[in-house]
């Protein structure tokens, strides 16, 4: 028989493995058969990874007839967070959202949270030598120098393989380049950091000096400023530490640091050299100011909230409540919904509360607190000769804590995803275990050995057995949503209505729960209706039933996810378009709108589609009041003018609606169509000088769009009543040959022509 040791080995040896998959594959794992390929891969790699990691864990408790766990400094911190992420979770917003996440989107949810404690756990308990903890960092350097090539790769030769591989991003990291930006500044760090070290053997000179060099050069690629910012405090961070230790490192690559250092202030101050940079995607991200009026408003608009949040992976409902009036005025941002923050700090402000960025906080400050007390003991000793020496891990140890408060001051700046935040707690957990080896406070062994009896035999097998079918089922579960991801993918590529419906509903089979899902079966449904509409011959009963079935399935996607704005927005729009089928339809979808105001009040779209419902329904006081309101929010929104003007002249208030159209060329606005109603509403009241003034107005549309044939009819119509027939009669001739079929126009020159040969 095999003994304990050797079992107990042998998981250590695939235990090892499996962490060095995680760390390996979760940076470089793409999968181009689902919509959003970087969020649900990397998850389930990591998740699977780690659940195998764990079953290990206890398979060795089990052949050992030992339980041994390794206690840390900050287990306490840690265990906070849980229980604080649970209690956020199950008052959330949006429960599912908060313990699972999302697959469109990044969300830090309560199982991805347990997934990184259960991986920093995995670390601190398998990697008991420096050996192996050498060997798991350099892992990560490895990776670190695929993904800066890949990128170099896809941004100077544009390899049409890779660019097929990873889409448009340029980086297997994430799709926000500036994200791979900070993680290039952590591999910098970690490679320039190792250079600095004397007696280093000359192929890790040249490992390091590869490394540090490609992360450079994307740094200077990308050029964002704020990644010069995170990358001079980590360079202060390394002379810092390089200068407290001065006899220990090489004074030639302390010079290069420090004239790194130089240059990345020139950059901040001046910017990068245009001729040096490359073109990178233009990158849209909510800014500070509106996510800390997001995340102050939310933690003070409730004691619930201002505790726990408003529920992990919430922002978007967040953003949605308390988004402010004056974000209307930016000319892009204004009509886009963000769910995520600035950074991930006031994301977890927002969605976890006080009691989790305390937490979180605490973590910190106690694992900084424990490595300065190690740096300053080493500091001040007589020699720190012997600490430092070839084989020590110390040196490298500081690194990944200098790596760590590089990638913690960059949750201020940036919003992580799932690599950074994996690799901030594979930062935490390296030097965790790192400074375990020299100081015993960082760690602690705890063993419990059970009785070797049939009773504790027999339990723990049944325990395995548990545990291997709850993984087992929680493997196959996890598989059905990973191909629900990819029918649905192939639903939403997919070029024919028909076989779009059958990908999304097999989707649903796997994930019925799904309120994307439905809503986009929803609009598969209305496309098909839109179709069958437009046929010689439609099929009225036919449009009927699948508009039926387009709003059943709106509305139950706003039941799965009843605080989510856009799914409000897509039911209205399916009652609009079945209104012309159900009358009743159109008060459903005033409904639909006004849930969809509630929970977004501050938006003006939804007040311009209040406005243009009850215009629709003739009820136009409540049409003028919410177009109105739409116009107090947002002072330049064109289509709620347009409406409003539109509104006061169906009520017989043409004085009101030239007003409107007044204040709507005065903000230079030029839409031939907004001019030519303009004029339009001038010739009807036919005041002193409004003739004239409209004469002006379509003269100028004529001039923006030469073919616009109700501006030249008018024309026409306009000199026709002054009596200067010649010239109408030249408009008409324009409008005749843009509309060469037109009856009327042709009936009327006729009737003109012969008017003036009669008078001749």
């Amino acid at each position: 028989m095999i003994s304990q040791s050797r079992i107990s080995k042998i998981i250590d040896i695939f235990s090892y493995i499996f962490l060095i998959l995680n760390i390996v594959l979760v940076p470089l794992f793409l999968d181009k058969n689902l919509n959003n390929f970087y969020i649900i891969p990397k998850q389930y790699v990591f998740g699977g990874l780690v659940l195998l990691n764990i079953l290990l864990w206890i398979s060795k408790f089990i052949f050992t007839k030992k339980i041994q766990f390794t206690k840390t400094m900050i287990d306490v911190p840690i265990l906070t967070m849980g229980a604080v992420g649970l209690l956020s979770a199950i008052f959330s917003a949006n429960v599912y959202d908060s313990f699972f996440g999302r697959a469109e989107y990044f969300t830090l949810n309560f199982v991805l949270l347990v997934l990184f404690f259960g991986f920093y756990y995995i670390v601190a308990n398998f990697i008991k030598t420096e050996k192996l903890w050498r060997g798991i960092l350099d892992a990560l350097l490895a990776v670190g120098l695929v993904s800066l090539v890949v990128f170099i790769l896809m941004i100077v030769f544009k390899i049409k393989i890779l660019i097929k591989l990873i889409g448009p991003s340029w980086n297997t990291v994430d799709s926000i380049n500036s994200v791979f930006g900070v993680w290039a500044v952590g591999l910098l760090v970690l490679s320039f950091g190792q250079l600095i070290k004397k007696n280093l053997n000359f192929g890790r000179i040249i490992w390091s000096f590869v490394i540090g060099i490609l992360s450079l050069g994307v740094l200077v690629m990308l050029s964002f400023k704020i990644l010069w910012i995170i990358l001079l405090i980590a360079l202060i961070l390394l002379l810092m530490f390089g200068i407290s230790f001065i006899r220990e490192v090489h004074l030639g690559w302390m010079s290069a640091l420090f004239a790194l250092l130089v240059f990345t202030i020139i950059f901040i101050v001046f910017g990068t050299p245009n001729f040096i940079q490359m073109p990178v995607p233009t990158e849209v991200a909510l800014g500070f100011s509106p996510s800390w009026s997001v995340a102050y408003a939310t933690i003070f608009s409730s004691i619930k909230d201002f505790f726990v949040g408003s529920g992990l992976g919430t922002f978007g409902v967040d953003f949605s409540q308390f988004r402010s009036i004056s974000f209307n005025s930016d000319p892009v941002a204004w009509s886009l919904r963000f769910n995520q923050p600035f950074n991930s700090i006031l994301s977890i402000l927002s969605e976890g509360g006080i009691l989790f960025i305390c937490a979180f906080i605490f973590l910190i400050l106690l694992t900084l607190g424990h490595v300065f007390e190690v740096w300053n003991k080493i500091r001040f000793a007589a020699s720190s000769e012997q600490n430092f020496k070839k084989d020590s891990i110390l040196f490298e140890s500081f690194l990944v804590t200098i790596a760590f408060v590089v990638l913690t001051i960059g949750l201020c700046l940036v919003f992580y995803s799932q690599v950074l935040w994996l690799t901030w707690w594979f930062m935490l957990a390296l030097l965790v275990v790192g400074f375990s080896f020299y100081n015993r406070h960082f760690t602690h062994e705890k063993e419990w050995t059970l009785e070797d009896t049939p009773q504790y035999s027999l339990s723990f097998s049944f325990g395995l057995i548990v545990v291997m079918t709850g993984l087992v089922m929680i493997t196959v579960w996890g598989a059905r949503l990973y191909l629900g991801e990819v029918a649905y993918a192939k639903a939403i590529l997919s070029g024919n209505s028909k076989t779009a419906e059958i990908f999304i509903n097999d989707a649903l089979i796997k994930r019925p729960n799904s309120d994307v899902y439905h809503s986009a079966l929803a609009q598969i449904y209305l496309n098909q209706a839109v179709d069958i509409s437009k046929q010689s011959s439609p099929d009225v009963q036919a449009i009927s039933s699948i508009m039926a079935k387009a709003v059943n399935e709106a509305k139950y996607a706003t039941d799965l996810s009843p605080k989510s704005v856009i799914l409000w927005e897509n039911l209205a729009t399916m009652y609009e378009n079945a209104s012309a089928l159900v009358p009743e339809a159109r008060e459903w979808a005033l409904k639909s709108l006004q849930q969809a105001r509630d929970l977004e009040p501050t938006n003006p779209t939804h007040w311009w589609r209040l406005g243009n419902n009850y215009g629709t329904m003739g009820k136009w006081d409540d049409a003028i009041k919410n177009y109105e309101k739409a116009i107090e929010l947002k002072n330049n929104y064109f289509g709620a003018y347009i409406g409003l003007s539109n509104a006061y002249e169906q009520t017989q208030k043409n004085d009101k609606a030239i007003e409107v159209y007044d204040k709507i060329v005065s903000q230079n606005q030029s839409d031939p169509e907004t001019l030519y109603n303009y004029g339009r509403l001038l010739y009807n009241r036919n005041r002193t000088g409004d003739r004239d003034l409209a004469e002006k107005i379509w003269s100028k549309v004529v001039s923006i769009q030469p073919n616009y044939s109700n501006a030249l009819y008018s024309l026409g119509l306009l000199y026709e009543t002054r009596g200067d027939k010649s010239t109408a009669l030249q408009y008409y001739y324009k409008v005749k040959d843009l509309n060469p079929n037109n009856k009327n126009i042709i009936d009327k020159i006729k009737k003109m022509v012969g008017e003036i040969q009669v008078k001749k």
